[in-house]
């Protein structure tokens, strides 16, 4: 049954398409973690961003304080 499907289907290049893409941007992101990031004080630097205290606390929706 899958083999009549496959053989007749017109459209099986989509999937392939989609397949080659993800694996693309998967092995250049992979690429870029493993070979780009070799700078220490990059590494520190991205390490740090969430933790960077220069964000303000925001209060309530409505206005009122604590």
């Amino acid at each position: 049954m899958f083999k009549e499907f496959y053989a007749n289907s017109d459209h099986l290049i989509w999937p392939t398409l989609g397949l080659l893409i993800f694996s693309v941007i998967f092995i250049g992101v992979l690429a870029y973690v493993f070979l780009g990031l070799r700078d220490k004080q990059k590494i520190d630097e991205i390490a740090a961003l969430p933790l960077e205290p220069d964000t303000q606390e925001l209060g309530p929706a409505d206005g009122r304080g604590r």
